[in-house]
């Protein structure tokens, strides 16, 4: 019976996140909203080349409807991590719904560390190393700043991001060091 050894769960669903994209979002819509009631509702061109009236309206429903999309993504997007016997397993929904291993076997070496998602990986969310900055691996990140890192026997390298280093690194040692 395989028995997991360490879980994690984190979410983009934090109030740091919030107070950056809040003020953001209500200044984009305010100035929208601003923009059709004087152009629809006054009767006054909005702006120097002002659209037509039809343009103004759907501009104001694709960037309602981008805003409840990417809502929508942070609220139901979630890394979870789990160290099992047999190796490491994750998932990201709504990207990546079933679970993904990476077997004990392909393991090379492990480590926690700090890393810095903008400057290393060019973000946060699911990071491919074909598309982050500096070609240091793929990269699961949902915050934070510390992470294991994983150093594969194909050369490849996988971080995850993780509130509970001692704890993650505990369970890596204990799954690495168990007999097959």
């Amino acid at each position: 019976m395989i028995k997991v050894l360490f879980k994690e769960e984190q979410g983009f669903m934090k109030p740091k996140i919030w107070l950056i994209l809040a003020p953001v979002w209500g200044s984009v819509m305010i100035l929208l909203l601003i923009g059709l009631y004087r152009q629809l509702y006054l009767g006054e061109p909005w702006g120097d080349d002002p659209m037509p009236d039809s343009g103004l309206i759907t501009l104001f429903f694709v960037v309602v409807l981008a805003m409840a999309v990417s809502i929508f993504l942070m609220a139901k997007s979630r890394l979870i991590v789990e160290i099992r016997d047999n190796g490491l397993w994750y998932r990201y929904p709504p990207f990546l719904s079933r679970f993904r291993q990476i077997s004990r076997e392909a393991i090379e070496r492990y480590e926690v560390r700090q890393y810095s998602a903008i400057r290393e990986y060019g973000g946060y969310g699911i990071r491919k190393r074909r598309l982050n900055l500096r070609n240091r691996g793929d990269a699961y990140i949902t915050g934070g700043n510390t992470g294991l890192q994983l150093y594969l026997v194909d050369g490849k390298k996988v971080l995850f991001s993780t509130q509970r280093k001692e704890a993650i690194l505990y369970a890596m040692e204990k799954m690495m060091t168990k007999e097959q």
